[in-house]
């Protein structure tokens, strides 16, 4: 005999359009952790909604210099953008806060990022100046778990935005792009905490 808890019609319509990603934040949020997501702070900083002519091509320009994003191929890039949604952000906004949780990741085109900690002792330090094709709280995005540091425009900024939903549908519909894809974001990450702990390391 099944000793499972049987799921009622609607939640179990729920559980199975949760989907990998969002049902990691939906259990991290347990832990009462502020949970921002995408479409509120779209609004928080001002994001105005972008329709480039060729997306696929300026992703590709600005991903060309980056040593592990540049392997990416255009027909992987062609994929990757409808999945995408590309937004004008004023200067001076806070699009990521230390220690929250948030539903989405970024993908800077233009403009200059300020990623900052606040650390244990309640000092400030200052982690990088993003530039084009830089990568903003995949971490986040990929572990459910709150974002390791905060990210303020320094400029007026171009960016595209991946949701957890979309990322999630992008694994159901369109598994080799998005397997591909978490791989080489896997291999910045990597390289980028490499780079992080060498400089808050005393």
């Amino acid at each position: 005999m099944n000793s499972q808890p049987m799921l009622a019609p609607a939640d179990a319509m729920e559980e199975a359009e949760t989907g990998f990603f969002l049902h990691g934040f939906q259990r991290a949020s347990a832990a009462n952790v502020p949970f921002v997501h995408w479409n509120q702070r779209r609004k928080a900083v001002h994001a105005q909604l972008l329709t480039p002519a060729d997306p696929a091509a300026a992703l590709r320009l600005v991903w060309s210099q980056d040593t592990s994003l540049r392997h990416l191929q255009s027909p992987f890039i062609d994929q990757l953008v409808q999945y995408l949604e590309f937004y004008h952000v004023p200067a001076q906004q806070t699009l990521i806060t230390q220690g929250e949780l948030g539903d989405y990741m970024l993908i800077q085109m233009s403009g200059q990022v300020s990623v900052d900690r606040r650390m244990p002792d309640g000092s400030l330090a200052h982690l990088a100046d993003t530039q084009a094709g830089d990568v903003l709280g995949e971490m986040s995005l990929f572990d459910s778990s709150p974002r390791f540091s905060s990210c303020t425009s320094s400029t007026d900024c171009a960016l595209a935005v991946l949701k957890a939903d979309t990322l999630d549908a992008m694994m159901e519909l369109d598994a080799s792009t998005a397997a591909y894809l978490l791989a080489l974001f896997a291999r910045k990450l990597s390289t980028r905490l490499r780079q992080t702990t060498a400089r808050i390391e005393p």
